[in-house]
Formats: structure tokens, C-alpha cells, sequence
């Protein structure tokens, strides 16, 4: 993965590809899915998870326009980065890579035998697709486009899977996860929150004062069996000897 970094341009790092990665290998493999990624750019992401796809035997489906960014709508024309104190602009063709660059990026630094291509943009490719999922990755820029993917995405994505973003760090972005409104209006659900919103995981140290990224997740229905249940003291009985044990010590300044 740092070799397909240093050969393909890329938007995102190894490390993050590599927390992907490390995501797909702990889904059980009894799990049934695909891999999803939207945006792929010039296909560096794409290679990289194309090899953990083929060695958990998934397919690897890309969606891209392969044409760039479409033109911006108001909201999406200027996006705020609280943490990086930066404001990122965009506009229609950016981050373009075509098909046959991708391919052959992956040709060569990949598994092509795993990867799948949906070509266009995601609001007229995505609704045709309907093949349950065990992770979303998207790097889409626009909220508009990510509210497209989620919209269609979520309800094909297995309970306990995962749905990475690249651009966590933006306010517009990071926002949608917390949305109370636009889940219910569109998946008749609760918003699933955001780990990383607005700083990303700390995957390197950001000016000095705290460590960010790009790389934010959140996970569909967690069941009990993925996360612990911790009674906290304020709201419930706790049996503090089931807890933790108290050393002599500690027993004689109690």
C-alpha cells in the first residue's frame, strides 16, 4: 500500500487505506457483501483495497463519474475545515481521473479481478444497485453527492457494517451524520453520529496542537455482541466489586 501510494496520485493516505483495510479483515467472513467505494480519483484507493478484498474473497464495487466533479451547488461550493482553519472551494472537473486510468492503475498495482466499475454520476448509477454491503467507503467532496450515496447505500449496508468518509473534517459534511431531520425524512431512522467528526482520527498531528485526518466512521445498528454495555455510576447500580479490585493500598487510604 505505501508503494501504490508513491506510484498512483492519490487524495488519501496509506494509513488510511490500511484502517479500511484492517476494518474489511475483522468483518466475519460468514458476513455476506460487497465492498462499496465512491470516488476513486486515480484508483490508488481502489488498488489498495482491491488486494484485501481478493484475499477475503469480496468484490469490490467502484462507482465514479470518471469525469470529475459536477458542478457545485451554493452549499457545496465552499466547504469550511474548523479544525485546519481552512476553507476548501471546488469546482465542476476537479479530481478527475478517467476509466481507462483507473483500470490500468489497478492493472498494475491491484486485484482488477475483484473490481467491478459503475460508471457516472452516483445519482444515476446508484439507485440501479442493490447488493447488500459489509462497507461504504466514499471520498465524494460535495455533501450533496454524499447525501445521494448515503441515501441509497445505508439501507444496503449489513448491521454492523461500516461507512467511511474522507472529508470528515468538513463542517457540511460531518453535519449530515448528526442530522435528526434529514434521517428521518429520508431513512425513517435516527442519525448514526460520526467518530472522527470535525478532526478525523488522529493519524497525525494537525499545527502542532492535536492529531487529525481526512478518516471518519460510523457503524449501522451495533448490536450488543459489538459494543459493551458500561453501567455508568450517576444512572445506574453498579457493583463496584465486579468493577475493578482494590489494592491494599488504595484499601487503606478508603
Amino acid at each position: 500500500m505505501i508503494r501504490n501510494n508513491r506510484k498512483i496520485i492519490s487524495g488519501s493516505t496509506f494509513i488510511e487505506h490500511i484502517a479500511i483495510a484492517t476494518t474489511i479483515l475483522r468483518i466475519p467472513k460468514d458476513t455476506e457483501g460487497v465492498v462499496v467505494e465512491c470516488g476513486t480519483y486515480k484508483g490508488v484507493s481502489a488498488a489498495n483495497l482491491s488486494l484485501v478484498c481478493a484475499f477475503v474473497n469480496r468484490k469490490l464495487e467502484i462507482f465514479d463519474s470518471f469525469e470529475g466533479l459536477p458542478t457545485p451547488s451554493r452549499q457545496d461550493a465552499v466547504h469550511t475545515l474548523l479544525s485546519r482553519r481552512e476553507i476548501h472551494t471546488y469546482e465542476r472537473g476537479a479530481w478527475n481521473g478517467t476509466l481507462d486510468e483507473v483500470k490500468n492503475n489497478i492493472q498494475k498495482y491491484g486485484r482488477p479481478d475483484v473490481c467491478y466499475f459503475n460508471k457516472g454520476f452516483f445519482d444515476q448509477t446508484l439507485p440501479n444497485f442493490k447488493q447488500k454491503a459489509i462497507l461504504v467507503w466514499v471520498d465524494v467532496d460535495y455533501r450533496s453527492s454524499l447525501e445521494t450515496c448515503v441515501k441509497y447505500l445505508w439501507p444496503l449496508l449489513q448491521d454492523g457494517g461500516y461507512f467511511f468518509t474522507h472529508e470528515v473534517e468538513h463542517s457540511e459534511i460531518a453535519s449530515l451524520f448528526f442530522s435528526e431531520s434529514w434521517w428521518r425524512e429520508n431513512l425513517n431512522t435516527a442519525p448514526p453520529g460520526m467518530i472522527g467528526a470535525g478532526t478525523g482520527l488522529g493519524f497525525k498531528i494537525l499545527t502542532g496542537s492535536h492529531f487529525s485526518s481526512s478518516l471518519g466512521y460510523t457503524i449501522k445498528n451495533p448490536n450488543k455482541q459489538a459494543f459493551a454495555e458500561v453501567p455508568q455510576i450517576g444512572g445506574m447500580k453498579v457493583n463496584l466489586s465486579s468493577s475493578f479490585k482494590l489494592t491494599s493500598c488504595e484499601k487503606g487510604r478508603s
